[in-house]
């Protein structure tokens, strides 16, 4: 929600009020009214402007296309002659006069001058020429109530010195959605009244309305109030120009005159208003009930929808018209030729108006205000605001009555407070019902004592998020200022028992681990996207697909964590940040094969090293990550973690991961993950130039091999030694099976074995490698004997021989 700041001065008593933004902001957002964003906005060069009124036009005498207007640019001053070369101006007009001295857009300067022999002391000014509208065909014209002398800034909120504030409302302040709801909570803060618009009247017209159009509510439940309105005899042209100003000093978009004039009482009321071209209502009936039948509809934006039972519908006979508080259809759309209109003010279920927007996708202006609640009060007054405005300035004829269904209005509601339990929750044992009353009366909620520890509280209509004795306790602190109520230490008489101690779970134990390891932690909503799980994560039978996603992004529970981490990593590597070490300590969800309605949630942890392992430097260029340095992540966390001894196989298939430089992890038979680098399509994907590897891993099979502590054995005192073999094997004969065989027909005195070297080349025959191993022997009790490693040289060769067919390589 965007409010321009002189836009909102003109719904507060002092219109003079100098209002510090910033000060401003502050304030509101301690007020719980969050201000997300300031920005200055306006067109500067307008100060000089004022308005003024053209008493007199005459012809100029040297030139045919000219005229002499004599113009007065204040309350009972002297006329001031200008030369004009518009057609569209008349005696009577009201219009913007640019003042010697001025400086228009594009730097064009203002001066006393000469034209064809006659003196001009100013300008009458063009929108165009203003640089607040496209229109170069004529001069600018105001509304007739403007003050004469006044600056077109201040008229038009168009100040160089303007500022938007951008709000970040929480759903339960619907009533905020609007100029006057951000007014009505400004005013208490700066001392000073709510400035609201007067009650519009209408006579009433020989034709009423009922006699034109009929309305059918037949379940009041779903729209609670509907006012209709007939307005005709005028002609679709564009906006009154202070209203196109406002608009777009708030970012909207400029239409014609009746789309811009409900949409400017709509950002004015917080009540969104439609218009219907009423020649194209075919059963002179409008009937606002549920969908039926599915079936295709068109919105006025084109867009073809699919309507489901249980929508809410404008329909005209059986024919949807509108979708009902979203958009309008174009079946009904006001066009260039339109005379008539069926304006629409109503209050819908807010429930069904969510539903229905989320379902299709469709967040507009209006859902987002009926769906938090529309206060049926303000409907009528918002239909009489945009009937006036189209009234007065395009001498339209409105009819009157409106058809309304609720002719009695929305009553108001009494809550009883407590003012010991006030004084309780705001920690102010010496706040009065007084001084309740007189913060409430700010917001314009009234109240009444009615003993001596109970006030009753009268809710208006518009503050739907007040439903309770505590929500009002609520509000009372609110407006009063959390700032001013006095911190307080708690008084308790706690005591910390040991035996109460939060275990440290597994789950805990394996986010300390990858700290440990220089990862920092990622936290991630449970859901994604089909797409992401079929790019990152291997196919699963059970995915569970969402029926109600809060945005398309997250529409499937995630069967794996490598997605949202990936993802992640995307998105700061954009943010130039391409060296990243991320983890996630999460749940994984499938389909439950015994529930319909439970999911098997499955505790994972997952872990991503992408860019180079350090900053490049002047001495030494960064390692960029590859498989090896994940692997032994991975190992440094099981060790840790456990006391098993994980073996790494090559990788099934794995959308995710390079098909060679990925493995499968296993402890026994029991596969716990898989860990590798990501496939080059991955790598595309994220529009990564280089090497991003990642692992993930089942914590709940881990869990069954955790170690219960951690025991530390001291080095040998005793020399140890060093022994290297290279054997010649099959070139498809893994390094871990190697190191297992050897490991297998050693002793407890070999306490190491390493791989340093592997050897493909001329020298070695065809289908066949060599792997070099290091063996280190050593004994916490004694020095080794060479005879004594020797024979424990040769058990490892023999096995080697006798299981892989190796030889020793000369």
């Amino acid at each position: 929600m965007q409010v321009s700041l002189n836009w909102l001065k003109d719904y507060l008593a002092k219109t003079d009020a100098i209002l510090d933004p910033k000060v401003l902001a502050d304030k509101l957002t301690m007020r719980g009214i969050s201000v997300g964003r300031i920005a200055r906005c306006g067109t500067s060069g307008l100060e000089s402007v004022v308005v003024g009124r053209i008493e007199r036009i005459d012809k100029h005498p040297n030139a045919d296309r000219l005229q002499v207007t004599q113009v007065v640019t204040e309350p009972n001053g002297t006329p001031r002659q200008i030369v004009c070369g518009a057609k569209n101006i008349a005696t009577g007009d009201i219009v913007p006069v640019a003042l010697p001295g001025t400086i228009l857009p594009g730097n064009f300067e203002i001066k006393l001058s000469t034209i064809r022999g006659v003196e001009s002391g100013g300008m009458i000014c063009s929108g165009k020429e203003l640089g607040i509208s496209d229109d170069t065909e004529g001069i600018l014209q105001l509304p007739k109530h403007s003050q004469l002398g006044q600056s077109l800034s201040r008229l038009l909120g168009q100040q160089s010195d303007d500022t938007l504030l951008e709000f970040e409302l929480t759903p339960n302040r619907g009533d905020c959605l609007s100029i006057m709801g951000i007014a009505r909570e400004v005013a208490p803060l700066i001392g000073t009244q709510l400035r609201e618009l007067k009650a519009q009247k209408f006579k009433s017209t020989p034709h009423r309305t009922s006699s034109i159009i009929s309305v059918e509510v037949p379940d009041p439940a779903l729209c609670p109030r509907y006012v209709a309105r007939v307005i005709d005899s005028f002609k679709v042209l564009e906006a009154p120009d202070w209203i196109q100003a406002r608009l777009k000093s708030v970012g909207q978009r400029c239409v014609n005159n009746i789309v811009d004039i409900t949409n400017f009482v709509m950002l004015e009321y917080g009540a969104p208003l439609h218009a219907f071209d009423l020649r194209r209502i075919q059963s002179g009936s409008v009937r606002v009930a549920e969908c039926t039948t599915p079936q295709g509809f068109t919105l006025l934006n084109g867009q073809i929808v699919q309507l489901e039972p249980g929508d809410i519908l404008i329909q005209d006979g059986d024919r949807p018209i509108a979708l009902a508080g979203i958009m309008g259809g174009l079946n009904t759309q006001v066009e260039a030729d339109t005379t008539t209109i069926l304006l629409e003010a109503a209050t819908f279920n807010p429930e069904r108006i969510r539903r229905t927007a989320k379902r299709l996708g469709l967040l507009t202006e209006s859902s987002r205000r009926y769906e938090k609640g529309v206060d049926p009060n303000t409907v009528l007054m918002a239909s009489e605001r945009a009937a006036v405005l189209i009234r007065d300035a395009y001498a339209a004829n409105v009819y009157h009555p409106p058809i309304d269904t609720l002719e009695t209005g929305a009553t108001e509601r009494n809550i009883a407070v407590d003012m010991r339990e006030v004084r309780r929750i705001m920690g102010m044992p010496n706040f009065t019902s007084d001084m309740a009353a007189d913060t409430l009366s700010g917001l314009g909620i009234d109240s009444q004592k009615k003993s001596i520890n109970i006030i009753q509280v009268k809710i208006p209509v518009f503050r739907t998020d007040l439903k309770e004795s505590i929500d009002v306790i609520e509000e009372i602190a609110r407006l009063f200022g959390f700032e001013k109520i006095p911190a307080a230490r708690p008084m308790t008489s706690a005591c910390f028992d040991r035996m109460n101690e939060t275990p440290y779970t597994f789950p805990q134990r394996a986010k300390t681990a990858l700290v440990g390891l220089g990862f920092s932690e990622c936290i991630h909503y449970s859901f994604t996207t089909d797409a992401n799980l079929e790019h990152f994560a291997r196919r699963s039978s059970g995915t569970i697909r969402l029926k109600n996603p809060i945005s398309d992004q997250f529409s499937t529970m995630r069967t794996s964590l490598l997605p949202s981490l990936i993802q992640t990593y995307a998105y700061n590597k954009n943010r130039k940040a391409p060296n990243q070490r991320l983890f996630e300590v999460a749940s994984r969800y499938e389909a439950s094969s015994q529930s319909d309605t439970q999911a098997k949630e499955t505790m994972m942890a997952a872990g991503l090293l992408g860019g180079t392992l350090t900053d490049n430097s002047w001495s030494s260029k960064g390692e960029t990550v590859n498989f090896y340095h994940i692997k032994g992540a991975v190992e440094s966390f099981l060790r840790t973690l456990t006391n098993a001894k994980p073996s790494f196989v090559p990788a099934a298939s794995h959308p995710a991961f390079h098909p060679n430089r990925s493995a499968d992890i296993f402890i026994g038979a029991l596969e716990i993950g898989t860990v590798g680098e990501l496939h080059p399509h991955a790598l595309e994907i994220l529009e990564a130039p280089s090497t991003v590897a990642a692992f993930e891993l089942n914590l709940d099979a881990l869990q069954k091999f955790e170690r219960s502590r951690v025991q530390y054995v001291s080095p040998s005192k005793f020399p140890g030694s060093e022994f290297d073999i290279a054997v010649l094997v099959d070139k498809t004969a893994s390094a871990f099976d190697l190191t297992e065989t050897i490991r297998a027909h050693s002793s407890s005195l070999v306490t190491g074995i390493s791989v340093f070297d592997v050897f493909e080349g001329d020298k070695v025959p065809e289908g066949k490698k060599s792997i070099a191993f290091r063996l280190t022997f050593s004994s916490p009790e004694r020095t080794l004997q060479e005879a004594e490693v020797s024979g424990l040289v040769k058990r490892v060769i023999d096995g080697l021989a006798q299981k892989h067919s190796a030889t020793l390589r000369s």
